[in-house]
């Protein structure tokens, strides 16, 4: 018994050991050789060559120059990475020539070949522009509509000649900016030079300011400096076209006037139409012993009078505007002259009183009326929000309609049409004293703030659905725009963000001259999301979220806590 006992115990630590030697190499733990202290040093300073690259490379990538320092931090990041190679190579070769090492570096080099696949697709689209869209939302890195319409419509090559270099601010964006010029124009030829290294084009171009642009033709050049979208297509009509559009500022009656400067000015709208090629030049017609407005004015501008104009000036302005030309009003508010002589045989009568109108109004000022992204004209169809203070309104005839039935023709185009207007609960304040109240007898709303003429309208017969659209006459027709307003397109509201309101002007005035080519290039920046709360929405919001919120939280957690106990 005791030597089958004995048996037994002698097979049980025989299979013991043969398990033990069948173990499963993988699940040992493989002998860890000692580190030698040259070899921890070398360990540390692969780390800290590591961060030295990543530091130099990041320097490197944010000055866009390789100084000494960042050169200093590369050359210190080799040697460390180079230093622990040499200290640690046993270690290396043998991760190395390890199965699982391997695997990785099948994967980081599939990774590696994808990444070289998607960067070449990537660079052959950027060199020959293809697949390129911007998906910012206010299309920052994108021509607006009128610059393309310019550069797609070029009948002869046009060189822009740039001088930029990476030390200039904003270098970058005006690289981008003319390549986008060169991308969507097939006659423009793009030239950037850096002044500190192109030498000899410095000195042909006889030293050029750092930033300065030439765009030029055969016979013409313009020279830019700053390198704005609107400066640089602006400088394209000046050399393509060989002749700028004239407007004449009336002076004389309180006008306001464009050389005038501080907040109260206009210079920013002089600025603008300067740089869509307008000459602007004031006109006085009082001062003539026979006054007659200038047979090269494109558009007489009449912005502000305030006093009466003689009875020779208005005979003057009527012919002027009977022989097709054309006219921009922007009216001071009562007792300054309201050119009844000149609107009414047009069907449009300015009224008395100021618009109030609490609905749609800035900062919730009632004589302030503000219009959100107007439609329905040319002139406004691509602006955002305007503002008129201390506005006048219009009356404007409608044609009698046709008398209904089968086979009526439409109504009759009209001369005069409405392209600012109020909200209906708008009403129309004829009191100059006391609170701002409606009144009962008070024209309400809507009510036409801005009103637009066209003569050649007046003339064409009723168009039917689906009919072809009717040729331009060859004879000269005037055309009007009248705003109830004058100030708007002060210097302060541009400062404020309302540049619509400088744009609505100089809209005006492109419509007027009937160049389609002449359009106000905004520039283009990020949209502005600043929410504006009224009083009572403000306090709201404060008691939602310091008061209310935290007391459904303490709420909500003592409860909690009592069913817990």
């Amino acid at each position: 018994m005791g030597e089958r006992e004995n048996h037994v115990d002698d097979s049980s630590t025989d299979g013991a050991a043969a398990r033990k030697e069948l173990a499963d190499p993988r699940l040992v733990a493989a002998e860890v050789a000692p580190s030698s202290p040259l070899m921890l040093a070398g360990k540390i300073a692969a780390w800290v060559g590591l961060a030295a690259l990543l530091i130099g490379l990041f320097w490197t990538g944010i000055t866009k120059t390789m100084g000494a320092a960042p050169k200093v931090l590369l050359i210190l990041g080799l040697v460390g990475v180079i230093f622990w190679l040499v200290t640690n190579i046993t270690a290396v070769v043998k991760q190395v020539q390890a199965r699982g090492f391997q695997a990785v570096l099948n994967s980081v080099l599939f990774t590696v070949f994808v990444i070289g696949i998607i960067v070449m697709a990537n660079y052959i689209a950027g060199r020959h522009h293809m697949f390129r869209a911007d998906w910012s939302e206010a299309k920052l890195h994108s021509l607006a509509a009128g610059t393309l319409d310019i550069i797609r419509n070029l009948e002869e090559d046009v060189t822009i000649t740039a001088f930029i270099s990476p030390e200039l601010y904003g270098a970058d964006q005006i690289r981008n900016m003319l390549n986008e010029y060169q991308i969507h124009g097939k006659r423009i030829k793009l030239h950037i030079y850096d002044p500190k290294l192109a030498l000899a084009k410095v000195e042909e171009y006889e030293r050029p300011f750092d930033g300065t642009i030439f765009v030029e033709t055969e016979n013409r050049k313009e020279e830019v400096q700053g390198g704005t979208e609107e400066q640089i297509s602006s400088a394209i009509l000046a050399v393509t076209t060989g002749q700028k559009t004239k407007v004449y500022f009336l002076t004389g009656h309180g006008e306001q006037s464009l050389d005038a400067f501080g907040e109260q000015g206009l210079t920013v709208l002089k600025r603008y139409l300067e740089n869509e090629q307008y000459e602007v030049a004031g006109l006085s017609l009082a001062t003539e012993k026979e006054p007659q407005v200038p047979g090269d004015c494109a558009v007489l501008a009449i912005v502000g009078a305030k006093q009466e104009l003689l009875d020779r000036e208005q005979t003057a302005i009527k012919q002027y505007v009977e022989q097709g030309g054309n006219l921009f009003l922007a009216l001071a508010s009562p007792p300054a002259p309201d050119f009844a002589d000149i609107l009414e045989p047009y069907g449009v009568r300015a009224l008395s009183g100021l618009v109030m109108d609490p609905a749609r109004s800035l900062q919730g000022n009632a004589q302030v009326p503000a219009i959100l992204e107007p439609k329905g004209h040319d002139i406004v169809n691509n602006l955002t929000m305007i503002a008129l203070p201390t506005v006048m309104a219009f009356e404007v005839e409608s044609p009698q309609p046709p008398m209904p039935g089968p086979g009526a023709p439409p109504p009759p185009p009209t001369a005069a049409t409405t392209i600012l207007e109020s909200t209906g609960s708008a009403w129309l304040e004829t009191s100059t004293s006391g609170p701002v109240l409606r009144d009962a007898d008070e024209k309400s709303g809507p009510l036409a703030m801005a009103v637009a003429v066209d003569l050649s309208r007046e003339e064409q017969p009723p168009q039917y659905p689906g009919a072809p659209p009717l040729p331009e006459p060859d004879e000269r027709k005037a055309r009007i725009v009248a705003v109830g307003d004058y100030d708007f397109m002060r210097d302060d509201f541009y400062q404020m963000g309302l540049r619509s309101n400088i744009f609505l002007a100089t809209s005006s005035i492109a419509w007027l001259t009937k160049n389609e080519k002449l359009v106000t290039i905004p520039p283009q920046e990020p949209l502005d999301r600043t929410m504006i709360l009224a009083t009572a929405q403000r306090s709201l919001a404060i008691l939602i979220s310091a008061v209310i919120v935290p007391l459904l939280v303490l709420v909500t957690g003592l409860v909690v806590w009592w069913r817990r106990r």
